[in-house]
């Protein structure tokens, strides 16, 4: 195992460029059900998977310096992250994502003065796939996982939860976690809640800003032949015709991009409750953010952040 630093990530060739999943792991079902998705999405040559886990720091972890020395996944369980990140690893295999045939590698750094430290194994195809696992320390979860968005620019980070509480259970993902994450990054986000396949994404449009994030949303939904449904919300009957010109536009730019559009649909009332009622159905609720850039508080303040707060499913934040 080599101690290099894994923040700029290696594989990143000149060529053609690569759609980058980042997946959250705390080693929940839901977790798996979002890696799941990743997969789904990442099908064809062009996609390269990380899957993450952070462990807090633990001043009174006492494990030896030697333990890093070691394939990573030769670890004993003891270790925090190892075991969600094998089991990640072995559905990557049994969905046929990841063969036995790559090249693999293992990397560690040093990181806050844990014996440990940041570990990371690599898988790497003939054809340029690359996966990787990481057990990353960190601060706090949030912290690990807007260190490893900001440090490596990935398309899409998909982060899971399960209910809306949670224990403050180290590494595990909670509420306060997916806040902070949702939040403060600066890149487009799923959160993954109970998702499931095959139900299509509804995306929600109703100006400029969300007309560009719902192409951008059809052409990701395209990866894996996810159905595209397009929704607008008035307030009143009188705004009923923005609502019916921001479909219209919608739809033609995405069909201008080659991917059909299902259905278009708009609707009368409160735009939080109309986009989730309308949205339970799918498999993602996808909104974009119209914040300004640099002011996560105002995200805090919009319509995007109530649907993430109160939709029962998944819903995705493009930026």
């Amino acid at each position: 195992m080599s101690e290099d630093s894994f923040d700029e990530e290696t594989h990143e060739d000149e060529g053609p460029q690569r759609f980058k999943i980042l997946v959250c792991i705390d080693g929940s079902e839901e977790s798996h059900r979002g890696l799941k998705y990743a997969v789904k999405l990442g099908q064809g040559n062009d996609a390269d998977l990380t899957l993450l886990y952070v462990r807090p720091i633990d001043k009174g972890m006492k494990s030896g310096v030697h333990m890093a020395r070691q394939n990573m996944l030769d670890w004993g369980f003891e270790l925090p992250g190892m075991r969600a990140l094998k089991k990640a690893r072995d559905q990557l295999i049994e969905l046929g994502f990841l063969g036995g045939d790559w090249q693999e590698e293992d990397v560690r750094k040093r990181a806050y003065g844990d014996p440990i430290g940041d570990t990371m194994k690599t898988y790497t195809s003939d054809d340029g796939t690359h996966i990787a696992l990481k057990l990353m320390i960190a601060p706090h979860v949030a912290a690990g996982i807007l260190d490893e968005c900001e440090l490596n620019h990935y398309d899409l980070t998909i982060i899971a939860m399960s209910g809306r509480g949670g224990k403050n259970v180290a590494g595990k993902i909670n509420w306060r976690v997916t806040n902070t994450v949702v939040t403060e990054h600066h890149g487009t986000v799923l959160l993954a809640r109970e998702i499931e396949e095959n139900h299509g994404h509804l995306i929600c449009v109703n100006d400029e800003k969300s007309i560009e994030a719902a192409k951008k949303d059809a052409l990701l939904a395209s990866r894996c032949q996810c159905p595209v449904h397009l929704f607008s919300v008035a307030k009143t009957e009188e705004e009923r015709p923005e609502a019916e010109k921001a479909i219209a536009l919608a739809k033609q730019a995405i069909e201008g991009e080659g991917v059909e559009v299902v259905t278009a649909k708009t609707a009368i009332g409160n735009a939080c409750e109309r986009i989730i009622e309308e949205g339970k159905d799918f498999s993602v609720i996808v909104m974009a953010d119209s914040s300004v850039k640099g002011f996560r508080r105002f995200f805090q303040s919009s319509v995007a952040y109530d649907v993430l707060q109160h939709a029962h499913n998944s819903v995705m934040i493009i930026r």
